[in-house]
């Protein structure tokens, strides 16, 4: 007997929302069932769909965050932000 998920189960072992859960079954990348009319997904399918497009799907970043500065200097633009908010100096106190 095959084991099958919910909509709410996959998304969740996906680790996406359950509407792009939805979208999936509608763009039929990931095949789904009508069980006395609820959606389910048997575990075979959920398994094929994450060899084929997990894998695939993952974002590759471009800047990732080892490539930043390390450190802040002084030539950096955030220190010379004016307006509201921007300035680091106090009123005199009266």
């Amino acid at each position: 007997m095959d084991n099958f998920f919910t909509i709410k189960q996959v998304a969740f072992i996906l680790k996406v929302h359950q509407l792009t859960i939805r979208r999936y079954i509608r763009e039929k990348k990931l095949p789904a069932v009508k069980v006395a009319g609820l959606v389910r997904i048997k575990e075979k399918d959920l398994q094929n769909f994450q060899k084929e497009y997990v894998a695939r799907e993952k974002p590759t970043h471009a800047g990732t965050i080892h490539e930043l500065p390390k450190i802040f200097s002084f030539d950096d633009p955030l220190w010379h932000l004016s307006g509201v908010g921007g300035s680091l100096s106090l009123p005199p106190k009266e």
